[in-house]
């Protein structure tokens, strides 16, 4: 069996041994020698370093190449293709490719393109207001946190919530910013359903069963890509043929066999579906 040597594998070796040597400098000596610990931290920060460089240039290498191939996938997609190329754990690369997009989206990208793309479908109307509302409430909420876990001398505490606290603001910022930036968009074979930083798919049309408005209730095998449910009300579902697994964050829902979700415009959104549907 003929065994590949790449150089992400080969400082990936080389940081275990350091570690290795490390870790058996400390167990021979006791406290370890200081020119010898010195040293392998200095060789494992550089070794992680290399590797982290490596990882970041094969990425845009294969993020630039997939924009050329497939210019109708946006950044979310193109960037957890590209990290799948260089990174094998899957649960990994869809961590990494989420905090990314989170930063990206959060901290980069603002503003609205300048053309937007023919048969795209947003369901943003009124969101930027609800989600506006439900920042506000977190930044309240950390500001008396702020001013009252000092008071009871848990600091430990106090940095945890606080931390928790600003994440969940920058994720709901980043969540709104994404879910008005990434349309739902219609090829000839069939759908992007994207859902800001929760989840994107693609369904062909031979897999959908039927489209329809939603009024009902939602079962196990539903997906529904709504963050905040009743103040982000679905308003359409669509019906497969055969039940699907499909990435949620960072958990995999299976056997999903309905999926809801919001457009702006959701009467000529179905229409416009359904010949396709039924051809």
């Amino acid at each position: 069996m003929k065994i590949t040597l790449t150089r992400t594998r080969l400082l990936t070796i080389l940081f275990i041994v350091a570690v290795l040597l490390k870790v058996l400098s400390l167990l021979l000596s006791g406290h370890g020698h200081p020119l010898m610990d010195k040293m392998l931290s200095g060789l494992m920060l550089d070794i992680l370093l290399l590797r982290v460089i490596i990882l970041v240039h094969g990425t845009y290498g294969h993020y630039r190449q997939l924009r050329e191939q497939n210019p109708i996938q946006d950044f979310p997609e193109l960037l957890l293709a590209a990290l799948q190329r260089v990174i094998r754990h899957d649960k990994v690369c869809r961590a990494l490719a989420t905090e990314i997009t989170l930063v990206y989206y959060a901290f980069f990208k603002w503003g609205k393109r300048d053309t937007e793309a023919p048969r795209s479908w947003y369901g943003r109307q009124g969101l930027p207001a609800i989600y506006g509302v439900f920042i506000f409430l977190f930044l309240l909420e950390m500001t008396g946190m702020g001013l009252l876990l000092p008071r009871l001398h848990y600091p430990m505490l106090h940095r945890l919530l606080l931390a928790a606290g600003a994440y969940s603001v920058v994720f709901l910022l980043a969540q709104v910013k994404a879910v008005c930036a990434r349309p739902i968009q219609v090829d000839d074979n069939g759908i992007y359903l994207r859902y800001g930083l929760v989840t994107s798919l693609y369904i062909p049309f031979e897999q959908v069963k039927a489209i329809r408005d939603f009024r009902g209730a939602v079962t196990d095998h539903t997906l529904q890509l709504s963050l905040l449910k009743v103040f982000e009300p679905c308003n359409l579902a669509l019906e497969l043929k055969r039940p699907i697994s499909v990435h949620v964050l960072f958990k995999k829902k299976k056997q999903v066999e309905q999926i809801v979700f919001r457009v702006d415009t959701a009467a000529a959104f179905r229409e416009m579906l359904i010949p396709r549907i039924t051809c």
